[in-house]
């Protein structure tokens, strides 16, 4: 969300800016002004004049065009795809405008989408959009939004509580006045009245009452009514037959310079039989603003730059003519107060990586020392001969000596080759008649001997055992260590001990 949003109101006698700011509440209006234009050079100098005099930078802005430089169309299209419904609408409109399509720009807003499209299409001639960005390029101006004035007044009243599903909208300026109606909470709606004179409807606070002239511009006044309320009537009543179908607007809403007269509320309910209300949109829970700005604000000429202020982009109603050619270019690195912003987050979030990366370090650290001594108190207890331990060289200390000990045990004989543990045991097997009574009962192998003890059924059986085995090539003699009776006088218990050969 952006953080200041202006609203830039221009119409052809004065312009009006609003400021406001947006909060975790809604908006604070920050600041307001409004200048009159004059004479030939007249938009030049109020456009220097109101950013000379207030400090309007932004986020954001968005503008506005007069709804008089705009031709409006209520069209029906035989698909609801947004994508097919600008493709084919410039080819609709061709028809029905005194312009090259090439020379216009088109934008449209839904009326209601079913099996087909109703929509309300609004062309701009190209010139007049070049001209309005042009020339707020000198002050700094660069709009996001390009809008139809009143269109963003109409639909900040259609988002509030209160506010009816039919309703009217107008925007009574004296000489220029626009109108749009909505019917089921969308703007179907919009056309333009201009008059040759502006009627003197407000007298000032010093004529006289009663006076002759009082008279004429009281009459004037009423004529002029007259005269723009049966042109809104009319336009009702056509708009309805042309869609078959009886309009009657449950409420009106008015603002503009002729909102200022005390009459003109009474008028407009008397004529077309429904109430009536001056459009106040700062009355908004959500809109505040300061003493100073309040006591000179000034809704009937302020309102349409703050519905601009308001006007939320992402809705799909309203008109957007920065497009095509015309579209704003997105700054890759936005704007200053953003990459201030970006920068600082950025700082901050290298400053938590140090941070997180400097303690993983110091928790690395401290466990590989403990590692390290752990491995050293390890080595010393596994190697006690090894008295100088160089640092850091435990573990590799410790791998060369697990890799000798492993070559001095494959080098025995009874770890390997024709002198093998399995290579005795199977020799023996095969020189022990099985016909001879023997259970043997341990045996016991070294390097130089192997000790058999068991238990047979004779003396001389336990010398015969004794002369098969020695004549085994795996030992060089063989000698009786003990042989002697069980208790039970039955057996004889034996032990034979054989030297075993070399290689």
């Amino acid at each position: 969300m952006p953080g200041k949003i202006l609203g830039l109101d221009i119409k052809d006698d004065s312009i009006a800016a609003i400021q406001v700011a947006s909060t975790l509440k809604g908006y604070q209006i920050t600041a307001c002004t409004r200048v009159s234009i004059k004479g030939d050079d007249g938009l030049e100098n109020a456009l220097k004049e109101i950013f000379d005099q207030t400090d309007l930078r932004s986020d954001v802005c968005h503008s506005s065009i007069p709804a008089e430089h705009v031709s409006y169309r209520n069209l029906r299209l035989p698909f609801k795809d947004p994508k097919k419904i600008r493709q084919t609408l410039p080819f609709e409109i061709e028809t029905m405008v005194p312009f090259h399509i090439e020379d216009l720009l088109v934008d449209f807003s839904v009326i209601d989408r079913s099996d087909q499209t109703d929509l309300l299409a609004a062309s701009v001639e190209k010139s007049v959009i070049s001209a309005h960005v042009e020339k707020l390029k000198p002050h700094g101006i660069d709009p996001d939004v390009l809008d139809i004035r009143c269109v963003p007044a109409v639909l900040w009243l259609l988002k509030q509580e209160g506010t009816p599903d039919n309703g009217l909208f107008l925007q009574m300026d004296g000489n220029k006045n626009t109108m749009v109606l909505f019917l089921k909470n969308r703007i179907v709606l919009i056309r333009t009245f201009s008059f040759n004179g502006d009627p003197d409807t407000h007298a000032g606070p010093d004529e006289t009452s009663g006076s002759a002239d009082d008279t004429q511009s009281s009459g004037q006044a009423d004529s002029y009514h007259k005269q723009f309320f049966t042109l809104i009537r009319n336009t009702i009543h056509g708009y309805g037959e042309q869609n078959n179908r009886d309009i009657h607007p449950d409420k009106i809403f008015f603002t503009g310079t002729e909102a200022m007269s005390p009459d003109t509320e009474d008028l407009l309910s008397r004529f077309f039989d429904v109430p009536a209300e001056q459009v106040n949109l700062s009355r908004n829970e959500k809109v505040s603003m300061d003493a100073t700005i309040a006591q000179a604000w000034d809704p009937a000429l302020m309102d349409n730059a703050l519905a601009l202020a308001l006007r939320d982009t992402r809705q799909d109603q309203g008109f957007n003519f920065r497009k095509d050619e015309f579209e704003k270019k997105k700054h890759y690195f936005g704007s200053k107060k953003e990459i201030r912003r970006a920068t600082i987050f950025f700082i901050i979030l290298l400053c938590f990586l140090a941070a997180n990366t400097g303690s993983d370090y110091y928790f690395l650290k401290k466990r590989y020392e403990t590692l390290s001594q752990d491995i050293q108190e390890v080595f010393k207890e596994t190697f006690p001969d090894k008295k100088r331990i160089p640092p850091g060289q435990e573990l590799s200390m410790m791998k060369g000596e697990i890799t000798q000990l492993k070559k001095s045990s494959a080098s025995r004989p009874s770890m390997g080759g024709k002198n093998s543990v399995l290579d005795l045991l199977k020799d023996i097997s095969q020189r022990i008649p099985e016909s001879l009574a023997v259970r043997i009962v341990r045996m016991v192998v070294d390097s130089e001997t192997v000790r058999i003890s068991g238990s047979t059924d004779t003396f001389n059986t336990v010398d015969k055992i004794k002369n098969d085995l020695e004549s085994s090539t795996f030992y060089t003699a063989a000698t009786i260590s003990s042989a002697k009776l069980d208790r039970t006088g039955e057996k004889v218990e034996f032990e034979i001990k054989l030297e075993r050969a070399g290689g």
